[in-house]
């Protein structure tokens, strides 16, 4: 197979493999070829911007006044969206503290599908009011998390404070270790 066939080849599978159901998935680990394919916006002050998707569907059944709710989500990187400039790397320390901010950013999505999951799975709901809680719940979550990726951005500055965003690195490391 040709190197762009394996990097298809091992995305597919990997895609495939972290969405089984009752399995333990991880966040996707950020890597500057695969993740970052959109050109950059050099009007923009940062050196990189990584773009993240959260979706959530649900298909309903009513039969009576019994409610049976099936959902799916799915999160990760778009890649299409996602660019960096690289005439702002550097070195390789440069490249590792980018990307490592960029990642956090990734971990944040991550939380928001994971719990984003558990919120919606676990609400009660009936015939008269799942739409509208089934939406207003997921713009809850949706809300919460935004806001956790601006104060991430706001208080690491970006990722150049060390301190505060090693901070984060460590809330990062805790969150993920329950899932």
């Amino acid at each position: 197979m040709t190197p762009l066939k394996n990097i298809i080849f091992a995305s597919l599978v990997t895609l495939l493999c972290a969405f089984t159901p009752h399995e333990r998935i991880f966040p996707e680990q950020l890597d500057w070829n695969t993740h970052f394919r959109a050109p950059a916006d050099q009007s923009s002050p940062y050196a990189a911007v990584t773009s993240t998707i959260w979706q959530y569907g649900y298909n309903s059944t009513i039969r009576g006044n019994q409610l049976k709710i099936d959902f799916s989500f799915l999160g990760g990187v778009d890649a299409n969206k996602s660019w960096v400039k690289r005439d702002k790397i550097r070195d390789r320390a440069t490249s590792r503290i980018l990307l490592n901010h960029e990642q956090g950013h990734v971990y944040i999505n991550f939380l928001l599908l994971k719990n984003g999951e558990v919120v919606l799975r676990n609400q009660p709901y009936t015939v008269q009011n799942y739409k509208r809680l089934v939406e207003r719940k997921a713009k809850e979550v949706s809300n919460f998390y935004n806001d956790m990726q601006e104060r991430y951005d706001a208080e690491t500055k970006h990722g150049s404070d060390a301190e505060a965003q090693k901070k984060w690195d460590d809330f990062f490391e805790n969150e993920l270790s329950k899932f």
